[in-house]
């Protein structure tokens, strides 16, 4: 059974460079108790209306994962929302009143806990064990069919 839990960067206020050291920190702690073999993270989506914070901080979070692949020698994966909803769900989009809707934060749960009995809190740990399903997959492809 995965682990799950979030950390709240917003801990750190709007000091950009506290959070992504929390960050940095965290990643840097789980992998001494744990050893990961892989890292694995959602390929930011990026919209117009965005500010230049928030994306500093989005790919300031990818760089310091990408940093990490390379200083302990991982295998790293970057997945889409898609790939990660249709591992988790089975689809990308559902009918709903005779409309297609893309999957949602509750759908997302519903699987998590449902389909995979993950013991998730939040819609951000549900889409990271998606995100984790995927990666594995690719990364092992042969290891979950045997």
């Amino acid at each position: 059974m995965p682990l799950f839990g979030t950390l709240e960067l917003e801990e750190a206020g709007s000091d950009r460079a506290a959070r992504l050291a929390m960050f940095l920190t965290w990643v840097e702690n789980a992998h001494q108790v744990h050893r990961f073999d892989a890292i694995a993270w959602e390929r930011p989506i990026i919209t117009p209306k965005d500010k230049v914070d928030k994306l500093e901080v989005l790919y300031g979070l990818v760089g310091i994962a990408y940093g990490l692949a390379g200083k302990f020698r991982l295998r790293w994966e970057e997945v889409t929302i898609e790939d990660a909803k249709y591992a988790l769900c089975g689809a990308v989009t559902k009918v709903v009143d005779d409309r297609r809707r893309k999957m949602d934060k509750d759908d997302m749960l519903t699987a998590a806990r449902r389909q995979m009995g993950w013991r998730v809190v939040t819609d951000h740990e549900a889409d990271a064990g998606a995100v984790g399903l995927v990666a594995y997959d690719r990364i092992w492809p042969k290891a979950r069919a045997a």
